[in-house]
Formats: C-alpha cells, sequence, structure tokens
C-alpha cells in the first residue's frame, strides 16, 4: 500500500510541477508530429506499401542483383548507411585516395556496360563504386518538402517514361525513389532504362534472393508470386512502370515514421518519469536543447527545419551542395539539415 502512495504522490508532484512551469512561464508541452500530408494522386493503399517495401527490400531492382534501397537505407541505423567503414571511400575531387578530402559514403555496384559487362572505372577500377555522399534518413522524410542532401528530389513529380506531370506538390518521395535505380554508380549501369527495370523485373520472382521475410509482406506474396500479379493487386492492372515503381517505394517510406518513441509518449502528455516516457533526466536535456541554438535548425519535433546550412565541414571547394540544384552562390556549400531522430542509433 505505501509503495501505491508513494506512486501516486509522484505522479502528482510531477504532475503539479509541470502545471507550475507553465505558470510561472516555464517551456510550454512540446510538439506532436504533424499531420502527414499524403497527394492526392499516390494515395496509400495496404497493396500498394506492401509492394513497395517488397521493392525497397529487392536486390533484384538493382542492375547486377546486389544493391537494394535497404541496402544503404537500414532500418537499424534509422534509415542511413550502415556499412560507412574505410572500404566505403570515395577519393573526393582530387581524385586520389589517402587525401585530406577522401569521403566515407556508401557503396554501390561495380561500374558495368549497358549489358552488364565488367568496365573498369578510372576511380574504383573493377571494385565497387562509391558515392560523394552517404545516404540520408529514410525514417521521417515523408515530412521532408525536399529530399538528398542537395534537395535536388523536389516537390513536383515528373513521370521520367512520359515527361508528364504525375504530381503537383508534395512528390518529393517519389522522385528520390527513382533516382538511384538508374545510377550507374548507386543500383545502375552505364546507359540502363526503364525499359531494363520492367524487363528484369518482369522476369524475377520477389524477393527470390531475399532470407528472412518480414511478416507482414508473406501474405501478399503467398497469392501473388510474380511482379505483374504484385503491380495488379496495388494498381488494377499487372503494368510495371517507372511511375508505379515510385509511388509504391513512396508509399512505403510515409509509413516510416518514428512515432512511439519515449519524446513522443512525453508530447502526448506522459508525465517524465513514467513508463514509456523520457525520463525526469532527459525532459530537463529536452528542455535544455530546444532553448539552445541547436534548436533553431534541429527544431521539434522533427528535429530539423529542412533548411539548408553551411557549418563549414568541409570546405565548399571540395562540394557546393545546394548550388548544384540552384545554382546560386548563397547556397554554396550549404547541406540539408538532417533530422537528430534516430541519431542515436546512428
Amino acid at each position: 500500500m505505501k509503495d501505491v502512495s508513494r506512486s501516486l504522490i509522484a505522479v502528482v508532484v510531477l504532475a503539479g510541477a509541470a502545471s507550475l512551469a507553465r505558470a510561472q512561464g516555464g517551456p510550454p508541452p512540446p510538439p506532436p508530429l504533424p499531420a502527414l500530408q499524403v497527394p492526392s494522386a499516390n494515395p496509400i493503399t495496404e497493396e500498394k506499401r506492401a509492394l513497395g517495401k517488397i521493392l525497397f527490400w529487392e536486390e533484384q531492382l538493382s542492375g547486377n542483383g546486389t544493391v537494394a534501397c535497404g541496402t544503404c537505407h537500414a532500418m537499424g541505423r534509422s534509415g542511413t548507411e550502415a556499412r560507412v567503414n574505410p572500404i566505403a571511400v570515395h577519393p573526393g575531387p582530387d581524385s586520389a585516395f589517402g587525401t585530406v578530402d577522401d569521403i566515407r559514403s556508401s557503396a554501390g555496384v561495380a561500374r558495368a556496360d549497358a549489358l552488364g559487362n565488367p568496365v573498369q572505372d578510372p576511380l574504383f577500377g573493377f571494385n565497387r563504386q562509391v558515392t560523394r555522399r552517404a545516404a540520408n534518413a529514410a525514417v521521417v522524410s515523408a515530412f521532408s518538402p525536399e529530399l538528398f542532401w542537395d534537395g535536388r528530389a523536389g516537390t513536383t513529380f515528373v513521370n521520367p517514361e512520359t515527361g508528364n506531370i504525375s504530381v503537383a506538390s508534395g512528390a518529393s518521395l517519389e522522385n528520390q525513389a527513382i533516382g538511384p535505380i538508374l545510377s550507374s554508380v548507386e543500383m545502375g549501369r552505364d546507359q540502363r532504362t526503364w525499359s531494363d527495370v520492367v524487363v528484369k523485373l518482369q522476369r524475377s520472382e520477389p524477393l527470390g534472393t531475399a532470407t528472412g521475410l518480414p511478416a507482414d509482406i508473406l501474405p501478399l506474396l503467398a497469392s501473388h508470386k510474380t511482379y505483374p500479379e504484385l503491380f495488379e493487386a496495388a494498381f488494377g492492372d499487372p503494368a510495371i512502370t517507372a511511375e508505379r515503381i515510385a509511388f509504391a517505394i513512396a508509399t512505403y517510406e510515409r509509413t516510416l515514421i518514428p512515432n512511439q518513441s519515449p519524446y513522443d509518449r512525453f508530447a502526448a502528455g506522459v508525465p517524465p518519469g513514467q513508463p514509456g516516457s523520457l525520463t525526469p533526466g532527459q525532459a530537463n536535456a529536452f528542455n535544455i536543447f530546444r532553448g539552445s541554438p541547436c534548436a533553431a535548425c534541429h527544431t521539434p519535433p522533427l528535429f530539423t527545419n529542412n533548411t539548408y546550412r553551411n557549418i563549414g565541414v568541409r570546405p565548399p571547394s571540395d562540394d557546393t551542395g545546394r548550388q548544384e540544384v540552384t545554382t546560386l552562390f548563397q547556397d554554396r556549400g550549404k547541406f540539408k539539415v538532417p533530422t537528430l531522430r534516430g541519431v542515436g542509433l546512428k
């Protein structure tokens, strides 16, 4: 009985302290995650989400069958690169390994010609190529108006096969999803086309080379043995197109929202120290954080304000960043502010 009484007293004290802090001008309650905005041209359905998840983890989507979206966006690392190590090194702008401008980044595919034959790359030889920048976080990317470090995946999605606008706004995920597939460094090969991708998927057993399949996609895979069948379940007919690949992967990524963290429970009103919420020490640290200059860019609840900043990590001569997209000199060396959600996993 004493333990119960002490617990009740603790709850009352914590609640009273929070009320007193607000009455004395203390920090207001933290904000919850914003409502998810979904383009009307690409509504979320379960069949489309499941297909998107299958494609996200499908190594056969790459030219040589070794790289999937999830290869670089590992969920155990909050959807970021999990393989960063001294092996995955880009030599930087001087094209020389072992110098100060080397970049530890994300490994892609070994270079190949249009027929899949090995090609000796000037930088990487016959080894896997490495991107200039490590993979961005896939988690909470659904809330970003632009994606990639330089924001080149913008809000309007143009069908890459027809040139028509498919989604007028809110389509950064659709744009991001299809970028790596034709890249000769990340997932593709020289001169790869969407026709090549479609033919390969038509001939591939869905996740046929994968192991440890998640339970949520097993029923769909059991009843739909081919990719045309999966696309028919998601879109109404068996046609495989670049647009539909983008729509499916983007739909899956819109479900990668961490909304059950201690912070989210705290923002929902669960007092510090209660099960699932922040500890009192964490709550105090959070209040210090949001009163610091850090929160100006890493703004709760997304812990990014989706702007671009140059904080001097590398000289702009190494990578001009956002300027590559806007061509504006004031954007030289700026990069997208990364979210701090899941940063402890990175």
